[in-house]
C-alpha cells in the first residue's frame, strides 16, 4: 500500500529532503509550509501536493491534515518539522521573536500532534516524527530560546507517547534530534564558522533517511540523535523514582 506522508516545513531544508525521499519511494506526499512559492515549486517538481500552513495557527494544522485525508483518503506518516531560530535572553532579547519561536516550535508541534492523532487514532495506526534538535538535550548558549523550545518538544513527545501507549494506541510518536545540518536556518557565514570549529555538518538527505527509519521502526516515545556520518543513536534518559512520604 502506498504511504500518505505529510511534512511540515517541507519547502526547504530537512523537510524538503524528507518530502523528496518519500516521493521518490512512491509515497503520496503533502508539503505544508508558510513559504508558498518554495512549497509549490517543490511540490510540482516531485509530484506532491502543497498546502499553505502556518503551524503556529491551530486551524492551519487541522486544515493540512484534512487536506491530506480529503485528497488521498488517509494519513500514514507525519513529520512535524517546521521550526525557526530564536533570540538571546540578555540585551539582544526580542519579545516578538521570542513569541514567534515559541509559537512555531512548541505550539506548532502540539497542534500538529493533536491534528494528526485525531485522524490516525480513528484509523488505528500511524507514525508521527517530530524534529527536535541536539539543542533539545544539551545546552545551546548562543540560542537559548530555541534550545528551550526543543527541550520542551522532547518532554511533550515522551509524555504524550507514554499516555498513548498506556491506552493501547498503535500510533507511534518519536522525536528526532539532528546535529548540525546544512539548511537555511543559519546564514552561510555561520555555517563557515561551524565548519571552522571542526564540527561535522550533515546533508539533509542523511537526516531524511533517519526520519524514514524512525517512522518505520515501530517503537514509540523514543528520542533519536542523527549526526553526519553516524547511524541513528537512541538517547537514554535516567529513570527517576518519585519519592513517597
Amino acid at each position: 500500500m502506498t504511504d500518505v506522508v505529510l511534512v511540515t516545513g517541507g519547502a526547504s531544508g530537512i523537510g524538503a529532503a524528507v518530502a523528496r525521499r518519500f516521493a521518490a519511494a512512491g509515497a503520496q506526499v503533502v508539503i505544508a509550509d508558510a513559504n508558498e512559492p518554495g512549497g509549490v515549486a517543490l511540490a510540482d517538481a516531485i509530484g506532491a501536493r502543497f498546502v499553505r500552513a502556518d503551524v503556529a495557527i491551530e486551524a492551519d494544522n487541522e486544515a493540512m491534515v484534512d487536506a491530506a485525508v480529503r485528497t488521498f483518503g488517509r494519513l500514514d506518516i507525519v513529520h512535524l518539522n517546521a521550526g525557526v531560530g530564536g533570540t538571546g535572553v540578555g540585551d539582544s532579547f526580542d519579545v516578538m521573536r521570542y513569541r514567534r519561536v515559541m509559537a512555531v516550535n512548541l505550539d506548532g508541534t502540539t497542534f500538529g500532534i493533536r491534528a494528526a492523532s485525531r485522524v490516525m487514532s480513528k484509523a488505528g495506526a500511524g507514525a508521527i516524527v517530530v524534529t527536535s534538535s541536539l539543542a533539545g538535550i544539551a545546552a545551546m548558549p548562543f540560542d537559548p530560546v530555541y534550545a528551550a523550545t526543543k527541550h520542551a518538544v522532547i518532554g511533550l513527545v515522551r509524555s504524550v507517547a507514554g499516555a498513548w501507549a498506556a491506552a493501547g494506541s498503535k500510533v507511534t510518536l518519536n522525536a528526532l534530534c539532528p546535529g548540525f545540518v546544512r539548511t537555511s536556518i543559519m546564514p552561510d557565514e555561520a555555517w563557515q564558522q561551524v565548519a571552522a570549529m571542526g564540527y561535522a555538518i550533515a546533508d539533509a538527505t542523511e537526516i531524511a533517511a533517519t526520519v524514514e527509519f524512525i517512522a518505520r521502526d515501530g517503537r514509540t516515545g523514543m528520542v533519536w540523535i542523527a549526526q553526519a556520518g553516524h547511524k541513528p543513536q537512541l538517547v537514554e534518559f535516567p529513570q527517576v523514582d518519585v519519592v513517597r512520604t
